[in-house]
């Protein structure tokens, strides 16, 4: 007799809806029902977001020219900014982030004080203003990091843009050492996802949670925004490697997905995730993958990185 051991659903239906929702819309939703300790509790889980957002573009930038520097003796920071930030070509890319950080503090704390005060639609307006203005400056960073990318693959080669993709992107932020349980690493993954933010869908199965956003808040939108394309020109990766997925090419700022999959598959043994790109890259959304049983990852998942599967993968997850 056949035995099926199925491994209970995780979050609830209520659970996977709300994941992906803007953070201000759930603080409205919240209000209209009159839940203030909830909005409350929305406005922080905003911040964190926004933090997540503005420190990570701000030390890709960072580390990206520091890298930059060791490979090349005579590389000079103010000369490879000056061209990034042709700003008649690339209007986005002119961005101010001194003191940033705490203007946003500063208003969401006033956010908070507007909610317990009761005034709900002006909380409510203020914080919606806030995340279009947090998204402008999100992709004006994505835009410069996505162009610094550009210019060290046209200097050295996808070698060295794989050595500074895994000492720019680090997946252990979401899962320091591969051994979070299950819940706790695709709650973090829903909250860096968040700090995009833009809104995703998020389901669950037997085997595994899948991300489906649409489009993908970064590495697609700057496609269908034209960023590869002239005047901004960004470069395809076009070697054929664990970079491309294996594919004969793939656009470079999307290169980081496969980078945080082999870091994280070559530091624990499990990608943090997988994702599942289309033919067409950018048009049709990806699905990103979280298994909950590490054994039943496929073994193409780990081919395409040019690794082998490990044999002692755990059936079930923590």
């Amino acid at each position: 007799m056949w035995v099926l051991c199925l491994v209970e659903r995780v979050f609830s239906e209520q659970e996977l809806a709300e994941a992906g929702e803007l953070t201000v819309d759930r603080i409205a939703a919240c209000l209209h029902e009159k839940d203030v300790d909830q909005a409350i509790g929305l406005v922080q889980r905003f911040q964190l977001e926004l933090m997540t957002m503005f420190y990570s573009y701000t030390g890709w930038e960072s580390s990206i020219l520091d890298c930059m520097a060791e490979l090349d003796v005579d590389f000079c920071r103010a000369e490879t900014l000056s061209t990034i930030e042709n700003y008649k070509n690339a209007p986005e890319r002119e961005v101010v982030t001194d003191g940033v950080a705490q203007l946003w503090v500063n208003e969401l704390t006033a956010i908070e004080k507007l909610i317990v005060a009761e005034e709900e639609d002006e909380a409510v307006t203020r914080s919606r203003r806030l995340r279009t203005e947090a998204l402008a400056l999100h992709d004006g960073l994505m835009s410069r990091v996505t162009a610094l990318f550009s210019i060290l693959y046209e200097r050295h080669d996808g070698d060295a843009l794989n050595w500074v993709l895994s000492r720019v992107m680090r997946p252990e932020a979401m899962d320091p050492d591969g051994t979070l349980p299950f819940r706790e690493k695709v709650e973090n993954i829903m909250m860096f996802t968040r700090s995009h933010l833009l809104p995703f869908t998020v389901v669950e199965d037997e085997e595994k949670v899948t991300f489906m956003p649409d489009p993908c808040p970064s590495g697609a939108r700057l496609i269908r925004a034209g960023h590869y394309e002239s005047p901004r020109n960004n470069a395809i990766v076009k070697e054929r490697g664990a970079l491309t997925y294996g594919r004969k090419e793939l656009p470079i700022y999307c290169c980081h997905e496969p980078a945080m999959e082999l870091s994280s598959a070559q530091r624990t043994g499990i990608p943090l995730f997988i994702v599942d790109p289309p033919e067409d890259v950018g048009i049709s959304p990806c699905k990103v993958y979280v298994y909950k049983r590490p054994a039943e990852i496929p073994e193409e998942y780990y081919q395409r990185l040019g690794l082998d599967k490990p044999e002692d993968l755990i059936a079930v997850s923590q």
